[in-house]
């Protein structure tokens, strides 16, 4: 996986909230039995998302959690830099070695510079409201 199961998670909440109106918003609990995500998790998950401003979070009876930018402003890159998954893409080794660089490259360097460049690319023009489809698109499969 190129990036953490707490991002995979933070990905998949924001896009589910890009999906609610912009007064609405989402209890903790529910949103982890939508998405099938570990209450424990996404609440750590969820305050850290509220830290980074990505998510406002009320509390009280009628409060929850919702999206506090704008989704077709914010990048799949952008998430993975504010939850620190941006080193298994652009520093780390794909065999694991601790020093792989042009000079001393590993067996798959070329390869996995040119599919990391993809990727990067592919994630800095991805935005929370292209997830917010694929989120819509996987919980309508789910249902059936």
């Amino acid at each position: 996986m190129l990036y953490q199961q707490s991002t995979a998670y933070a990905i998949e909440a924001l896009g589910y909230l890009a999906t609610l109106a912009p007064s609405e918003s989402i209890k903790a609990r529910t949103l982890a039995q939508t998405l099938d995500i570990p209450e424990p998790f996404l609440a750590k998950v969820l305050s850290q998302l509220v830290r980074k401003r990505f998510v406002s979070s009320t509390k009280g009876p009628n409060g929850g959690f919702a999206l506090a930018v704008d989704p077709g402003s914010v990048t799949l890159y952008r998430i993975m830099a504010a939850t620190d998954s941006l080193a298994a893409l652009e520093d780390e080794c794909v065999m694991g070695l601790h020093s792989c660089t042009s000079a001393a490259p590993c067996a798959f360097h070329e390869s996995w510079m040119k599919f990391k460049e993809r990727v990067v690319e592919q994630a800095q023009s991805l935005t929370i409201l292209d997830i917010s489809k694929i989120v819509t698109a996987k919980l309508q499969l789910s249902n059936k």
